[in-house]
């Protein structure tokens, strides 16, 4: 180091410069100090040996010895950062006061860094006030013992340095101070104009949503005994629009001065919403959808798909996200549909990208309706015409037969079909189908066709 001499004659104080060095060494002051100093006489060496070499004619020899000194002070400028010194310690300790948000007035984060950073930098001043003073004591000891006059003047050099970058010092200290100041003065700012202002409007939304309970409860009080259901869920859908536009219009008002921060801001929040609920933003839209579209309501018979299946039921409740579908009884020739009663849940996203099929909506909830019996070939058509038609006049339901080969071509299908209402084409089909028996089989000239019951084969041996 080369502000660190060695005293000759006097044993005692060459011990004490131990002792001193090591202090020195773990001091990042004189550790940046080595660096810088040292960077800059060896890029002073190179310079004075460039200027050499150009100012040499055709002295070779000389010329070679100064390109090996060159290379030895070039692989020497490795050891040492051009870029560590004084200055860019201090550097990261400038502070730029940020904008006051909600969260960090809450948590306090930029109070915090700053109060670490200012502790941080009390002791790294402390430390270059002590490797100030260590150089002092060895520049007075050094001049006391007047032993080498060249190192008592590299160290007075170098003790000039420390102390007029100590004005750096003391002014980044001050700069941190009224960093302090002055974001304590914004968190009362923010306190005063923002904070009160969230509080207020998050106060006023509370009450409104107070008030708006209040009336959801009072309307299904006065309107529980009426046997119009779907008029007192109307009245409470215009109830939660009316809440909801309200809020949306008071902050808008409220905030209109933010207006375009709260649009980035919902930009931002929306484009995040759209990706990570994609689903659920989907079902929201099928809501509004069916809200609005009158395409379907509870008390609907519908039937759905799910890939090659098909699923028959009543809508009994329509939420946000989903709606709740009691499956009801086989009335159609689909083989897949079961009568299991099972409740359904189905997303509301469905109407946007599958078929759905609703009897409601057709007139008086007219379906039409299909059965299957199967003839022997021998038998008299045309009395299974009468007879299918005295059956269908004694229940008052319009119908058309057809007969046609099965598919082994063994025997005549006949195709019955009629129309009736969704609600009753269960009870009209079984009974139907038990009427249309009774008189098939009463009469000797209709024969059916009964499947042949395999029965397993006996062994001689049994």
């Amino acid at each position: 180091m080369l502000f660190i001499f060695t005293a000759y004659g006097n044993d005692n104080f060459i011990v004490e410069q131990k002792k001193i060095e090591v202090n020195l060494s773990k001091n990042i002051w004189i550790k940046t100090y080595q660096n810088y100093k040292n960077y800059n006489i060896v890029i002073n060496n190179i310079s004075k040996i460039d200027l050499k070499i150009k100012n040499l004619n055709n002295d070779s020899k000389q010329i070679e010895e100064l390109n090996q000194k060159l290379s030895l002070y070039r692989s020497k400028l490795e050891l040492y950062d051009k870029n560590n010194n004084f200055d860019n310690i201090i550097r990261q300790f400038k502070y730029e006061i940020p904008t006051i948000t909600l969260r960090d007035f809450i948590f306090k984060n930029s109070k915090s860094k700053l109060n670490k950073n200012i502790s941080k930098y009390v002791t790294l001043k402390n430390d270059f006030y002590l490797g100030m003073a260590t150089i002092q004591n060895n520049y007075d000891n050094l001049k006391i013992s007047n032993l080498n006059s060249t190192k008592l003047k590299y160290i007075k050099n170098d003790l000039e340095y420390f102390n007029e970058y100590s004005e750096n010092i003391e002014k980044t200290y001050l700069n941190l101070l009224e960093s302090r100041d002055e974001l304590h003065n914004k968190y009362d700012e923010y306190k005063d104009e923002v904070f009160t202002k969230h509080i207020v409007t998050l106060t006023i939304i509370l009450g409104t949503y107070l008030i708006y309970k209040l009336a959801s409860t009072v309307i299904f009080y006065l309107t529980q005994n009426k046997e119009n259901y779907e008029e007192q869920k109307n009245y409470k859908k215009l109830l939660s629009l009316f809440f909801v536009f309200s809020i949306i219009i008071f902050i808008i008002s409220r905030y209109i001065d933010d207006l375009l921060y709260i649009i980035t801001f919902l930009s931002v929040v929306a484009a995040a919403l759209t990706i990570a609920m994609r689903e659920i933003l989907l079902n929201i839209a099928g809501a509004i959808y069916i809200f609005f579209g009158s395409i379907i309501k509870v008390g609907d018979r519908v039937m759905v798909q799910f890939e090659t299946k098909h699923t028959i039921g009543d809508i009994i409740d329509i939420s946000l996200v989903k709606m709740k579908l009691n499956e009801v009884v086989d009335y159609t020739s689909l083989k897949e549909v079961k009568t299991v009663g099972r409740t359904i849940y189905i997303p509301n996203s469905y109407i946007f990208t599958k078929v759905f099929y609703n009897y409601s909506l057709k007139k008086n909830g007219t379906i039409n309706d299909l059965m299957e019996f199967e003839f022997n070939s021998n038998s008299d058509f045309k009395i299974i015409e009468q007879v299918t038609s005295e059956v269908f006049i004694e229940f008052n339901i319009i119908h058309t037969i057809t007969f046609n080969l099965n598919n082994l071509k063994t025997g005549i299908v006949g195709l019955i079909s009629y129309q009736t209402n969704y609600k009753e084409a269960s009870r009209n089909r079984g009974e139907l189908s038990i009427r249309l028996l009774e008189e098939y089989n009463s009469h000797k000239d209709i024969k059916l066709k009964i499947a042949k019951v395999s029965t397993p084969k006996i062994s001689d041996e049994e």
